[in-house]
């Protein structure tokens, strides 16, 4: 279901299921206004698709019918706005956001080890390590926070300068 709302800005909920990506990607894809930088797209759209795969994964995962995942963009000439809703538990995303330590001689990545799972867990982090990218290189500002009401709202937003 979306909803119009004021220029610029626009609302739609996405079903809960992996499988609900491409319908996600369509209707961002329709929202793109004129004259916005072709990266800053290509950043929001990767922001998109990490929020909702990890609503979906993790903060819906142990329930039987999940709730729909709720997405709003805003793009304004000052900023663009991403902001996801979904209805599971409170999650704390700040140790994403501590200090990398130095890069490692074998690959030159940044990589805090002492914060990683065993291999067989790692691509369960995957997204919040994209999602730090984003933030660190690019000058996204990332939160995700409990709601009153119940879930969590991820927000996601740069300056278009």
């Amino acid at each position: 279901m979306e909803r119009r709302l004021p220029e610029g800005t626009a609302e739609a909920c996405f079903p809960s299921r992996l499988e609900s990506t491409a319908l996600l990607l369509d209707w961002f894809e329709r929202q793109q206004p004129a004259g916005v930088d072709p990266m800053l797209w290509i950043q929001a759209q990767t922001a998109l698709v990490e929020g909702f795969t990890n609503a979906v994964r993790h903060a819906h995962a142990s329930m039987a019918d999940p709730p729909a995942v709720v997405v709003a963009l805003e793009v304004t000439a000052q900023h663009l706005q991403l902001r996801l809703r979904d209805h599971g538990p409170p999650f704390d995303i700040t140790p994403a956001w501590l200090p990398e330590e130095p890069p490692t001689e074998a690959t030159g990545d940044p990589v805090r080890e002492s914060e990683l799972p065993g291999l067989p867990q790692r691509e369960a982090h995957w997204g919040l390590v994209m999602l730090a990218r984003l933030r660190r290189d690019f000058g996204w500002s990332i939160s995700y926070a409990p709601l009153q009401e119940g879930g969590n709202v991820l927000i996601l937003r740069r300056p278009m300068t």
